[in-house]
């Protein structure tokens, strides 16, 4: 029977460790070695009468509810938001035709993405990559009906 020596179980050790190491900043960057972690994964929630401004924005005119809804914001820039049921309860519909997102960092609009279409059931898909700074603290996805920058329907959080 064969003792393991205590060098040779350092080494085995340090080359898993390495190696495991480098599988994971190369799983995390791209070919030019952007990062692409997520530094907003949240949930979306519609904005309410009561709900005040938000980065300039005002809240929509009639309070809307959500059946589900996640925004999804890399550091590389990679933008995807998906949308289902976001309504006006008292409607019970979406009336609009169109629908955008303003992506915010360090409290300041980096900018609207183009409009997508917003089906009446209130479903909707946003997937385009933004230019942000440097730096993006706090992030926040605002909702934006008709590409309208004055004013959300729904923002990220709870």
């Amino acid at each position: 029977m064969h003792a393991i020596s205590r060098t040779a179980a350092f080494l085995a050790g340090a080359v898993i460790g390495v190696s495991a190491l480098a599988a994971t900043s190369s799983a995390s960057a791209d070919s030019g070695g952007v990062p692409r972690s997520d530094i907003l994964r949240a949930p979306l929630q519609g904005s309410q009468l009561s709900d005040p401004p938000l980065f300039g924005l005002v809240r929509g005119g009639a309070p809307w509810v959500i059946s589900e809804g996640t925004a999804r914001l890399r550091a590389d820039g990679d933008l995807q938001v998906e949308v289902e049921g976001l309504i006006i309860p008292t409607r019970g519909d979406n009336p609009l035709a169109t629908l955008s997102a303003t992506v915010v960092c360090n409290g300041k609009d980096v900018m609207m993405t183009a409009p997508v279409p917003f089906s009446a059931a209130g479903d909707a898909r946003i997937e385009t990559r933004v230019s942000l700074p440097t730096r993006c603290l706090a992030p926040v996805v605002l909702l934006n009906p008709l590409s309208n920058a004055g004013a959300y329907i729904a923002a990220t959080g709870r």
